[in-house]
């Protein structure tokens, strides 16, 4: 077998066993208004695909070996074809799957009444759903804010997602200072028309809704 053929099954072998898994058994349990709430089963079919490819590459090149197909052959070699497959879309579509193997909603068969599928980024994933009006998400991702002029670059450690009475999604994050990690803070990010806003929490000059919501990221299972 081609090395990189080999790298890329056992980089994908037990993700797309992982998925392929959760995303027969979801079809089986859910209705179709059910199902179209996650959205990562769309990338499952990516993923599947992906596999089957390598599996005929793997056969065409086992079928290829002789001397003089090796002396004369003019077609593309094994990276080549793997590269050109992998498109940018695919990549990510395989990057984000890698996160969503991870997320608690993964073998959830219960309503879901906060459809955060739709509002999940590329770099993150549920850690904790209280499938109610609450969800905590891991993230690997970080922003720049600046005070007055000094520009801070802070790790994003997780989102807490709450639904209102009016069905509507607020997002706080938890940022830690990359270089000062007793530097926290708890915003609300809120983003516009490409334009991503982070705001204060505090309200009518009291603490109240910092130490509720710094309370819920704890309850939903932040550990920092």
């Amino acid at each position: 077998m081609s090395t990189r053929i080999e790298e890329e099954k056992n980089k994908y072998n037990k993700l797309y066993t992982d998925l392929v898994f959760a995303s027969d058994d979801l079809n089986q349990m859910l209705d179709e208004n059910e199902l179209k709430k996650r959205s990562f089963l769309s990338r499952v079919d990516i993923l599947k695909d992906y596999m089957n490819f390598l599996e005929i590459l793997e056969r065409d090149n086992r079928r290829k070996k002789g001397l003089f197909t090796k002396l004369f052959s003019k077609e593309e070699d094994i990276d080549t074809k793997i590269n050109k497959y992998l498109t940018n879309d695919k990549i990510i579509a395989l990057e984000k799957l890698e996160k969503c193997s991870k997320c608690k909603c993964i073998n959830c068969i219960s309503k879901c009444t906060m459809d955060h599928c739709f509002n999940c980024r590329e770099n993150e994933y549920v850690l904790n759903c209280n499938k109610s009006d609450s969800l905590l998400t891991n993230c690997i991702d970080t922003v720049t804010l600046y005070n007055g002029n000094q520009a801070i670059l802070f790790n994003i450690k997780a989102y807490l997602i709450e639904k209102d009475e009016n069905n509507n999604y607020i997002r706080y994050v938890y940022l830690i200072d990359s270089k000062d990690y007793d530097n926290q803070h708890i915003l609300k990010y809120s983003k516009f028309k490409g334009e991503e806003s982070y705001d204060s929490v505090i309200t009518d000059n009291t603490q109240y809704e910092l130490v509720r919501i710094n309370n819920k990221f704890i309850e939903m299972g932040l550990r920092v």
